[in-house]
């Protein structure tokens, strides 16, 4: 029965994107984060919802009235360089598995072609607002849906993500729900609606016990970081103490001894078998990215036994930190920034870095050019918010697989739109729904 209410409703979102191209960055974005084809298991589960939804979207774009440039800034070349490296990078990658890496690289450039168009037509008060909209629909359903089950099972209920996604595993999802609970509390602000606030202040409840839920020692590292820095840069501590406090104590609360003892593990992480194969899988990143420093091995090489095996040689070259040697069984990187460096080398990583620096200063920029605009008030609350999101993805995600995930790359382009826009001084005269025009 879900089949059809699905289908007819992304229907009608294809016909309104047909004359409303940006209408369909939100639905291409909802598609990514929420994986509605796992919730489906009829006529509509074989359905390409992201595929179709990019496709009429960029044609859209193309014989719509919009602008059909996308406004230079640095985070536009900085993703135009990533993208030229992963394309390098996947051509003469070391990897005997060429079709994943292909598949890695088609799903990689549809999120840097995510985020162009969102920086290309996302550029209105109203159209961010909708986009910010779009993903808490997305995401935040997945906490809600997740934590319902994990409460109504007194905690029996193991919370994973929708299927094979970038966020399918428990750690994974796990961070996805520390970023959206900022957003949640940004929407929190700019609505009215006291059934709309409640909605949102339950669904923020529910994404942090839908940490506590997975059992993830990476997400309550990013919940405490996202804690911290809020708590740092926050003009209003005590109101900030009086809500986060009640909501820690209810998911401390209803935590089952088993996290607990999980997460005292933390203590002793150079003794946990899991994290150091995280420290070996980095060192085989590492070295791969030593032989390979320009364009390291492609995408999910060291994830092939062939190159596991190889390097599994040489590993004595880092032995300055200490380790067991590795199994013979290859594993996935476990850290945004290894991940990049055996992918890509020493440039990919330096790249992607620059990423991460520049949304945290177009952050930092477009909050100080709208501090005494009481018009742009939106603007500077959403900024610190977007910043906030990215504390537990550099955090967290440094033990994590997820260096090319949807989220972290449309928080990158609304960074990016935010500054621009922001540094307009004609843009108060601007209506919430009008075109903003391009910064020289």
């Amino acid at each position: 029965m879900r089949d059809i209410p699905l289908l007819v409703g992304f229907l009608i979102m294809l016909g309104v994107t047909l004359v409303r191209p940006w209408v369909g960055v939100l639905v291409w974005c909802w598609t990514a984060l929420l994986v509605p084809n796992f919730y489906v298991f009829g006529i509509a589960y074989d359905v390409r919802f992201n595929f179709w939804i990019a496709a009429l979207t960029l044609f859209s774009w193309l014989v719509s009235k919009e602008p059909k440039h996308i406004p230079l800034s640095g985070t536009v070349v900085l993703l135009a360089l990533f993208t030229a490296v992963a394309t390098i990078s996947s051509l003469f990658s070391i990897s005997p598995a060429q079709d994943m890496v292909w598949i890695s690289f088609d799903k990689f450039v549809k999120t840097m072609t995510l985020t162009l168009i969102t920086i290309a037509l996302i550029n209105t008060e109203a159209r961010i607002k909708a986009l910010v909209f779009a993903i808490a629909l997305s995401m935040g359903f997945h906490g809600v849906v997740e934590a319902s089950k994990w409460i109504m099972s007194a905690g029996g209920h193991k919370i994973w993500g929708p299927g094979s996604s970038v966020i399918g595993d428990n750690n994974h999802f796990a961070l996805a729900a520390v970023m959206m609970v900022p957003i949640l509390i940004y929407l929190f602000g700019q609505t009215r609606n006291t059934m709309v606030r409640f909605v949102l202040a339950a669904g923020m409840v529910l994404q942090v016990i839908t940490v506590v839920g997975t059992a993830s020692r990476g997400g309550l590292l990013g919940v405490l970081a996202l804690g911290l820095w809020i708590f740092v840069t926050t003009k209003r501590k005590l109101k900030f103490m009086i809500v986060a406090l009640p909501v820690a104590v209810a998911a401390l609360a209803i935590a089952p001894q088993t996290w607990y003892d999980r997460m005292e593990t933390i203590q002793t992480a150079d003794q946990d078998v899991s994290f150091m194969g995280r420290v070996i899988a980095w060192k085989i990143n590492t070295l791969v990215a030593l032989d390979h420093p320009f364009i390291g091995g492609g995408f999910r090489a060291t994830e092939e036994y062939a190159v596991w095996s190889d390097y599994s040689r040489k590993f004595a070259l880092l032995d300055f930190v200490p380790t067991d040697q590795p199994d013979i069984n290859a594993h996935a990187a476990h850290s945004i920034y290894f991940q990049v460096l055996g992918d890509m080398g020493f440039l990919g990583l330096a790249i992607f870095v620059g990423l991460l620096m520049a949304a945290w200063r177009n952050s930092w920029i477009t909050m100080t050019q709208t501090r005494n605009r009481p018009d742009m008030r939106w603007a500077h609350d959403l900024a610190k918010t977007l910043q906030y999101a990215l504390v537990p993805y550099m955090v967290s995600g440094a033990a994590l697989n997820m260096a090319y995930f949807e989220l972290a790359y449309v928080v990158l382009a609304l960074l990016a739109v935010l500054r621009r826009i922001t540094a307009v001084p004609s843009l108060a005269p601007f209506a919430a729904g009008s075109a903003v025009p391009a910064a020289r």
